[in-house]
């Protein structure tokens, strides 16, 4: 079982980032979606403490992914000729990985300068580094937003990708996603 990636694969380690990456993303996804729609209250509360420490979860482990990434580089793309679609796939990878630390950290902002603490599973709060700002609050929620807004299609589009590559192309794109060499 290889844990690092390859020159043409990915390894373990990179599928599992990229998988629990994938859930945690879905689930706080979710979770922004029904807090949204819920009234306020006890349980919107208990909904927001848990979407904020899932999300803490999710930048800490993007950073260890980035760090994983950085050492390790992108395995050779399956079709080497198509250079320019190749330097898409590349900067789009990158795209996503920059959102999917912008919104933790836009959420965090959010959250810090709003009138509550920040949680961690009940377990502690994060420390105050911002003073209570209502209009950073506000600008920073929009924010939080609007990036989350165009991750969703960068995502859509991702999945349509590695369906395509699976499907129509019918090369290993996708497959070395799903299992280890």
């Amino acid at each position: 079982m290889q844990y690092k990636d390859s020159s043409n694969n990915y390894g373990l380690t990179s599928i599992l980032f990229h998988w629990l990456t994938t859930l945690l993303i879905i689930g706080l996804f979710i979770m922004g979606q029904v807090m949204e729609e819920m009234q306020r209250g006890p349980e919107k509360g208990e909904l927001r403490e848990l979407h904020q420490s899932v999300g803490m979860v999710l930048l800490g482990l993007v950073f260890i992914r980035l760090v994983w990434r950085i050492s390790q580089g992108f395995p050779e793309a399956t079709d080497t000729s198509a250079s320019f679609l190749n330097l898409v796939s590349k900067l789009w990878h990158w795209a996503l990985l920059i959102l999917i630390i912008a919104i933790p950290i836009s959420g965090y902002i959010a959250s810090e300068s709003g009138f509550r603490d920040v949680p961690f599973f009940g377990l502690f709060t994060f420390p105050d580094i911002l003073a209570s700002d209502h209009e950073l609050h506000e600008q920073f929620e929009d924010v939080h937003e609007v990036l989350v807004k165009i991750l969703v299609p960068l995502v859509i589009i991702h999945v349509l990708a590695a369906l395509k590559h699976h499907f129509w192309n019918k090369d290993a794109t996708l497959m070395r996603m799903l299992r280890v060499k």
